[in-house]
């Protein structure tokens, strides 16, 4: 892979022209797509990105955001309001709104707060036992969604989707195709670059789209202690699936077994004529 990582197309995707007073513009292109409307882990990055950039308080970090998908995002310019809602002490919440044609698409909310100094440090967390990178081979780009080209997958957790399997769990290795610093958007970008791990259980072609999701950020970001072109092991598995919804639970790892984030879905599951 290339070491340039000046022109990462997901953080070009994810910057929006700042208009002033909250706004911000963007183009939705195709390359960036999921069947009828843009993959929501790059629409959740523009939330998040111009979120951060209006609050513009570096020690205020993301702890967590939520998405909630109105309607597909097409092709073409797209527009959102950032709000700064209430700012603490120590937390400020902020909310932001996507609109394209006058529409509400999406709308977000995420929590900003400072480090606090604590006596309670750990974490019970630990990573699955999987092969390293570099022992499992790329996913073909025949078997991914458009905007799956952006990434490097290496499926190593659990069953494809449609295969009829008995557990709901999926994941693998995932990287960028253009090195980029793992900050907050872009992990938001790798939670929900895999799809949602209630497919594994269908037998045959589904659709499947987010409904919401909130993320939650547990290490320091950007992080700066991994290389721009880095791996993350992206796992996920549903333990509920009923009335054509159903929820994920996806991690995200680094590759020395840190638990960086997890994202918590629902998932509308519905059969293709719908």
């Amino acid at each position: 892979m290339s070491a340039n990582t000046s022109e990462s197309p997901f953080v070009t995707a994810t910057t929006w022209s700042p208009l002033g007073e909250g706004r911000y513009l963007g183009h939705i292109r195709p390359e960036w797509f999921q069947g009828r409307g843009a993959y929501g882990g790059m629409l959740g990055g523009a939330l998040l990105r111009s979120m951060m950039r209006e609050l513009d308080d570096p020690a205020r970090a993301p702890r967590s955001l939520t998405v909630h998908f109105c309607a597909p995002v097409a092709e073409g310019e797209a527009s959102l309001t950032v709000r700064l809602e209430r700012a603490g002490r120590q937390v400020s919440h902020l909310s932001a709104r996507l609109e394209q044609g006058g529409q509400v698409a999406c709308l977000a909310s995420a929590t900003f707060a400072t480090s606090r100094e604590t006596p309670l440090v750990y974490t019970d967390a630990r990573a699955p036992k999987v092969p390293p990178p570099s022992d499992v081979p790329p996913v073909p780009g025949s078997m991914l969604p458009t905007f799956g080209a952006q990434f490097d997958y290496r499926w190593c957790v659990g069953a494809t989707p449609f295969s009829g399997a008995d557990e709901a769990r999926v994941g693998g290795w995932i990287r960028p195709r253009v090195p980029t610093p793992l900050d907050a958007p872009l992990v938001v970008g790798l939670l929900d670059a895999y799809p949602p791990a209630a497919l594994a259980r269908v037998n045959g072609f589904c659709n499947g789209a987010t409904v919401d999701y909130t993320a939650h950020f547990y290490a320091p970001l950007p992080l700066t202690s991994a290389s721009p072109d880095a791996f993350y092991l992206r796992t996920g598995h549903s333990r509920h699936a009923a009335q054509g919804y159903a929820d994920d639970l996806a991690e995200l790892w680094s590759e020395d077994g840190q638990l960086l984030a997890q994202l918590r879905q629902m998932a509308a599951v519905f059969p293709p004529n719908r």
